[in-house]
């Protein structure tokens, strides 16, 4: 972990070395100062690479159709939402953030990547898989602001923050690992209802402390239909001889998202001049799972690696064989969706999500 930070702060220091020359134009040309990435393996570009966890990427069929076919962190055949927002946005991708590129005096706007796959807003679940807690992420945040002022000053550095885009995905792992699949003292000690108000709370207190930090635009994402993951269908299968997506895990997701939704809205209400908004995994996936020929996909059911039921991380491996053309597979693995869903998705933030949190001209 030590590496990690003396990595981060490195590039932190490199990237706003020319920021006061600079960045008002560019927070004019492309409204994002930068994007701010928090959460599990949907946003995690490679962090997982420079940790003691199985929770990697970092091996083939991983990478399969990465420019360059490598195996670079990413649980997915290709290309995640933060590479593909950034380069929507204009907005260079530096992911992982101790990666240390060299940097042009132009390249100032950047994704900084916190976020660890296997990790979730339950500090439990982290430790199952060794991986970073968003508790941890948001230390991580603090450590790179006090960098940040120190290199760009503290005026510039609060106007990078005030102007950055913050993605918040998390949640999906402290239901699977930590509820439902794996024996836990969470289950014996709580409800389905009183575990995700205590994940709310929180996903609430790391939403007011970026704010307090100097954040004020967030793109929240709800909970997919967990019930139809590839993985939680095939454990099903002890209980039915059909092979579908399970109601209850998805109507506990539903129930979830409903809850988020509401307190987007309070927070939002209580934070002034703040922007939260929704980003609804739930209905987006559900409308692909359910018109798949209308994107593209012939496969909803199974991913692309080896049997595509319960292949995933370190079992997904060069063992395995993968399917011909992952494009048409919805999850690449027997969780994480193939590069074409995340580029449906990143379409989705960019044309109905972005426009809601743009500055009023």
């Amino acid at each position: 972990m030590a590496r990690f930070l003396l990595h981060l702060l490195l590039l932190v220091s490199s990237l706003f070395f020319h920021f006061t020359t600079s960045a008002d134009a560019g927070t004019r040309a492309h409204d994002f100062s930068a994007v701010l990435y928090f959460g599990d393996s949907t946003l995690d570009t490679g962090n997982n690479g420079y940790i003691p966890t199985v929770v990697r990427g970092n091996h083939p069929p991983y990478g399969r159709d990465f420019p360059g076919s490598v195996a670079t962190g990413r649980l997915s055949n290709g290309l995640l939402v933060p590479d593909l927002l950034c380069s929507e946005l204009g907005i260079k991708q530096l992911s992982p953030p101790f990666m240390h590129p060299n940097i042009s005096d132009d390249d100032i706007r950047t994704g900084v990547n916190f976020a660890s796959a296997g990790s979730g807003f339950d500090n439990a679940t982290s430790v199952l898989l060794n991986t970073i807690p968003i508790s941890r992420q948001s230390e991580m945040f603090e450590e790179y602001l006090v960098r940040l002022k120190r290199v760009a000053g503290e005026e510039d550095a609060k106007r990078i923050v005030s102007d950055a885009l913050f993605l918040v995905s998390a949640g999906t792992n402290d239901l699977v690992l930590n509820y439902y699949d794996l024996p836990s003292a969470t289950r014996a000690a709580m409800t389905i209802d009183e575990y995700q108000d205590f994940l709310l709370q929180t996903l609430h207190k790391f939403l007011e402390h970026s704010y307090d930090l100097g954040g004020r635009r967030f793109i929240v994402a709800g909970l997919p239909p967990i019930g139809c993951l590839p993985f939680q269908m095939t454990l099903s299968v002890v209980h039915s001889v059909v092979r579908t997506c399970v109601d209850e895990q998805n109507s506990d997701a539903q129930h979830y998202n409903s809850k988020l939704k509401q307190l987007l809205r309070k927070t939002q209400q209580s934070l002034p001049g703040s922007k939260f908004v929704y980003l609804d995994l739930y209905g987006f996936l559900m409308e692909v799972l359910n018109n798949a020929a209308k994107y593209g996909f012939q496969e909803t059911k199974r991913g692309c690696c080896g049997t595509g039921l319960l292949e995933v991380g370190p079992l997904c491996n060069q063992l395995n064989p993968v399917c011909s053309d992952a494009s048409r597979f919805v999850f690449y693995d027997s969780i994480h969706p193939s590069q074409r869903f995340y580029e449906l998705i990143t379409d989705n933030i960019v044309e109905d999500i972005i426009p809601h949190l743009r500055r009023r001209v």
